[in-house]
């Protein structure tokens, strides 16, 4: 492995010509941190996924996972009519009541720091609902403290809402790649 790093060489996504192309699995993490905003909003994630989301049409050897803020990335990459990636798909993301919970409880001492684009700017949960065709159809979510994942039927992607969520997001994208790339 020590003689292999030697010889490899470091791509940035930001570097022209990068595509996600080689890749069979693209992960979008979430959090709540204000530098999240650079990757949600970057103009750079959005052509990338743009290219690369399509791809995901089942039956695909490509697959996209998503937690939490990580599913507003998706949610914000527009295809050139204007609709997002995630338009036709299902998802989850961070339940607007507990994004709110969290913001209203901490407020006194931390500020607006659980509301990534500050106070009084939309929840994660509408942010994406936003971006859907049908959000009654598309968007599910549970209030519950088990862990809650959504894979949908169309495309190889998987979503979750938050960090209770990552272990059984992890075994269900690690069983989704296996199945779409025929391990």
């Amino acid at each position: 492995m020590k003689e292999d790093m030697k010889t490899m060489k470091a791509k940035s996504w930001t570097d022209d010509g990068f595509s996600l192309d080689p890749y069979d699995l693209i992960f979008l993490p979430g959090g709540h941190e204000r530098g999240v905003v650079q990757v949600i909003n970057s103009p750079v994630t959005h052509r990338l996924m743009v290219d690369y989301f399509p791809k995901t049409r089942k039956p695909s050897n490509k697959t996209v996972a998503a937690i939490c803020h990580g599913v507003m990335v998706l949610s914000e990459s527009s295809l050139p009519n204007g609709k997002s990636v995630l338009h036709d798909a299902t998802t989850t993301a961070l339940p607007g009541i507990m994004e709110q919970g969290i913001f209203w409880a901490t407020r006194a001492f931390l500020g607006d720091y659980y509301k990534t684009y500050g106070a009084g700017s939309d929840s994660v949960q509408t942010s994406v609902e936003k971006r859907l065709d049908d959000p009654s159809k598309q968007y599910f979510s549970s209030l519950g403290s088990s862990p809650f994942v959504r894979e949908d039927e169309t495309y190889n992607y998987i979503s979750g809402r938050f960090p209770p969520d990552a272990s059984l997001l992890a075994e269900k994208t690690i069983s989704l790649v296996q199945r779409s790339v025929g391990s």
